[in-house]
This record gives C-alpha cells, structure tokens and sequence, in this order.
C-alpha cells in the first residue's frame, strides 16, 4: 500500500506544507528579491515548487529521494531533477539559494544545517516552511504523536523530539545563519490541504482502483490521528550563511517573528 504522501503524488496532489502554495510564494518572494538564481530544492515531491522557481527564471536542481514522488518530479521541464538524499548531495558548484518545504524535521537539524551552510555561497540564503513543536509538548508527546503518524500514513507529523521555533533558531545560528526574515504562520496552517486538480484526481482513481482504497484507507486513520489543538506551530524562514566567527559574539536569537 502506498505512504500518505506516494498517494497524493499518484493523485497530482502536492504542496503537502504549512500554509501550502502561499507559503511557497511568499518565501520565493523573498528570494527574488535579493536576486538569486542558482537554487537548491531539498524534498521536491512532485515539483510544484520547483516548477514555481523554473518559471521565475531560476537555475533549479530539484532533489526527491523517494521512487514514487521522483517519477512525478522527473517528468517536469525545465529543471534538473536527481533522486537523491540532501546530505549525500555534493554539488561542484555551491548554490544562491536552498528551499525546503516541510522536510528538515525528518533530519538532524545540526547535519542539515551545516550541510546547507557547506553548499551555499558566502552569503547564500536558506528558505523554509516547517511545523514545529510548541513549548508545552513533552518528549512524551512528541515522541507518541511521531511514532503514531509514522505507522499510520508512512510519514511523521513532526520530529520525534519535541523540538521548538527557539531550538530551531538556536541550532541555525550555531550552524552560521543569521536570521532575515522569520515568520509565525497563522494557526491551523500545518493542515493546509493539498493543491491539486480534482477532476484529474478523480480521473487517476477510476484507472487505478487501489488509489480509491488509500483515500478509503487515509480519510478513517486521520480521524484516529488528530493533532491536538496547540501542539504546533508553522513558521517561514529567511536566512543568510554568514562566517560563524562573526556569530560567536552574538547572542542567539530572540523567539520573537522578525
């Protein structure tokens, strides 16, 4: 049976973050203001955010680890599409920019971050969207809620610890991000529904009858899997990598939305 997000992909449905399509164009938004061009997409899925950035006239080299999302993501023009993990990738030439949507938590932040800092120029520029625990969530909770969504959909709702906005903030300063633009996303934002075309996702269930038996499957284990109210929250990032020496006599930054 497919994952949660292989289904969707099968359906033409992507965009599975916080706060979905405006989301992603409030942070290319971002980017494109400070003029980049050669960009990195880590955890691509089907590539609609990747196609968003082709058509802005970016440089994009899409990164999808996962068999059933690549075969989406390869068919769309324009970019360089590689199935391959973030932290095995080893360009030969660093990028202006590294976007993510909703897929670092699955990650060692330290290794994720050093990583991206490794693969940009001076003064490159790290974009994502992620949900993240609220200080009142125990490691018990946290610990339950991932292992649960883990079983029941083959994909987590969030990192096995309970890992907080200021612990990420913390982590991506000590990894030599200064923070540009940080943003809290308005509640409820982390179920934002996929965008899709529904007459195609119609059309893909009545060719293949087991799609219809995973929506059957999905829309009864999310009513065993509800988050509970508060125990999240989304937030956009902006930042730049600058040289961690001239962090060090900086204070981490404040929780603060910037």
């Amino acid at each position: 049976m497919l994952k949660y997000h292989q289904f969707r992909a099968k359906l033409g449905m992507g965009d599975l973050h916080p706060g979905g399509p405006a989301s992603s164009a409030k942070m290319l938004d971002w980017l494109s203001e400070r003029g980049v061009q050669r960009v990195l997409e880590v955890g691509a899925g089907i590539g609609r955010t990747a196609e968003r950035m082709v058509a802005l006239g970016w440089d994009v080299t899409a990164l999808e680890p996962d068999a059933v999302l690549f075969e989406e993501l390869r068919r769309r023009p324009g970019m360089v599409a590689r199935r391959e993990s973030f932290l095995d990738h080893r360009p030969t030439v660093p990028y202006d920019a590294i976007v993510a949507e909703s897929v670092l938590f699955q990650m060692s932040l330290t290794d994720a971050f050093a990583h991206a800092c490794a693969l940009l120029r001076p003064g490159g520029y790290l974009a994502f969207v992620e949900a993240v625990w609220t200080r009142d969530v125990t490691a018990a909770r946290s610990r339950q809620a991932h292992e649960d969504t883990l079983r029941l959909f083959g994909i987590a709702v969030g990192s096995r610890e309970p890992m907080t906005w200021q612990d990420w903030r913390n982590h991506l300063h000590s990894c030599g991000f200064e923070t540009l633009r940080a943003e809290l996303l308005p509640q409820g934002s982390a179920g934002h529904p996929p965008s899709g075309n529904r007459a195609d996702s119609l059309r893909a269930m009545a060719r293949n009858p087991l799609l219809l038996l995973s929506a059957v499957r999905y829309r009864l284990r999310k009513r065993r899997a509800r988050m509970p109210s508060g125990a999240q929250e989304s937030w956009l990032f902006l930042g730049r990598a600058v040289a961690i020496e001239s962090l060090a006599s900086q204070a981490p930054p404040r929780l603060d939305p910037v």
